[in-house]
């Protein structure tokens, strides 16, 4: 009993110093710890977590940069093909006459104006020119004609394809202008007046019959008055018996400057 109380005493003591080693090496353990201050040691702690999440959500940023830039990349290469169409290369001898062509674009852009601006039901001036812009000389046109549409109300003066001038005019009631292809005749003259029908005209230029169908001015009375009422249907609707009313200075035009021969195309 003596000797295992000894060695009760023994292992106790021996516990104890265990005990106190352990504790020691505890305390140094954790001594720096407690040394630390606070503020540091959040820090590190912040920027631990910083690593970590950086870390994670990297690999999705880059992802999504790459799919953005292939995007980009796409909608670059479609506006580019959108904007820069194939480019036309004009001969020289179109560059050339380039010049020679503006003035008679600019013609007819004037001519346009005028038939477009004439569209409103609104009575024209007819005792001005249809536009203003000079009539063409015949002389410098070898390819003049005259092209009357009974659709439009118009007489548009051509060389070729190139259209010159634009005239108003009222043809014959009840289609009674004839269709197809003539000639400006020898027939012309200053004034006429029919007594059958009530009513003349000035500037008169034959197309067929030989004085029959004729271009000439909106029409006189009796006394050689114009006659307002229909002179305000011009360019407006038919009204005539058959010629063709202008204005009163593209009637002189035609009268004076146009040759006999001149091709009249009606339709």
């Amino acid at each position: 009993m003596a000797t295992k109380g000894k060695d009760m005493a023994v292992w106790g003591l021996d516990s104890t110093r265990l005990k106190r080693r352990v504790l020691a090496m505890l305390r140094w353990l954790l001594d720096p710890v407690r040394r630390t201050p606070v503020v540091v040691t959040t820090a590190l702690l912040t920027l631990l977590l910083t690593v970590l999440i950086v870390n994670l959500i990297q690999p999705v940023d880059a992802a999504r940069a790459e799919r953005s830039t292939d995007a980009s990349a796409s909608s670059t290469a479609t506006v580019s093909a959108r904007q820069f169409p194939k480019a036309h290369h004009h001969s020289k001898s179109a560059s050339s006459s380039s010049s020679a062509t503006k003035g008679q674009k600019k013609q007819q852009t004037k001519a346009k104006k005028a038939d477009s601006a004439s569209s409103s039901t609104q009575p024209v001036d007819w005792l001005k020119p249809s536009q203003q812009v000079d009539y063409p000389d015949p002389a410098a046109h070898p390819g003049l004609s005259l092209e009357v549409s009974l659709q439009d109300q118009r007489v548009y003066v051509r060389d070729g394809s190139q259209l010159l001038y634009t005239m108003y005019a009222s043809t014959g009631m009840d289609d009674s202008t004839p269709r197809g292809s003539f000639r400006i005749q020898s027939e012309r003259g200053d004034r006429f007046y029919n007594p059958r029908e009530g009513m003349g005209a000035r500037y008169y230029t034959s197309f067929l019959n030989h004085g029959v169908f004729l271009f000439h001015s909106v029409p006189t009375d009796s006394s050689g008055s114009y006659i307002k009422e229909e002179a305000d249907l011009l360019g407006i609707r038919p009204s005539s018996h058959g010629c063709i009313r202008l204005t009163v200075p593209d009637s002189l035009w035609i009268m004076q400057s146009v040759p006999t021969g001149t091709p009249v195309l009606i339709k």
